[in-house]
């Protein structure tokens, strides 16, 4: 799931690992978890794993959400490393979308161009950070 996050970004050189991405895999993980054996319960007859397993889907769920919306853990190069991918899923929309408004295709126009300046700098400073 956390590799799957990456589809939406424009260029590999785009490609960061960061804690958000796996903040974000985990909550759509650990609903996964919980309908999978709702779904294949008869599969999975040990009642006591199962409840073991839900619970703590639950709390990583409840953890993962806190630790996103909180940012914990995320501080200049992480935050970088998370919108630097977040900014190439925009560009890369603009690019393949077959956007019919003239008007959506004005601001495409506006938005490759800007959201690709803001990686540059990101990455310059990215590199700056990791240099000092």
């Amino acid at each position: 799931m956390y590799i799957l996050m990456y589809a939406m970004v424009n260029r590999l050189a785009d490609v960061y690992a960061n804690l958000n991405q796996a903040y974000m895999a985990a909550l759509m993980v650990c609903p996964m978890v919980v309908i999978e054996l709702w779904l294949m319960r008869g599969m999975y007859a040990n009642r006591a794993a199962n409840l073991a397993i839900v619970v703590a889907s639950i709390l990583v769920f409840a953890a993962a959400w806190a630790m996103t919306r909180q940012q914990t853990a995320i501080g200049d190069e992480q935050f970088l490393r998370s919108m630097i991918p977040h900014h190439s899923g925009a560009v890369l929309m603009c690019e393949q979308a077959p956007i019919e408004d003239a008007e959506i295709r004005d601001l495409c126009g506006t938005i490759i161009p800007g959201q690709q300046a803001e990686i540059d700098q990101m990455k310059a400073i990215l590199a700056r950070l990791r240099a000092e």
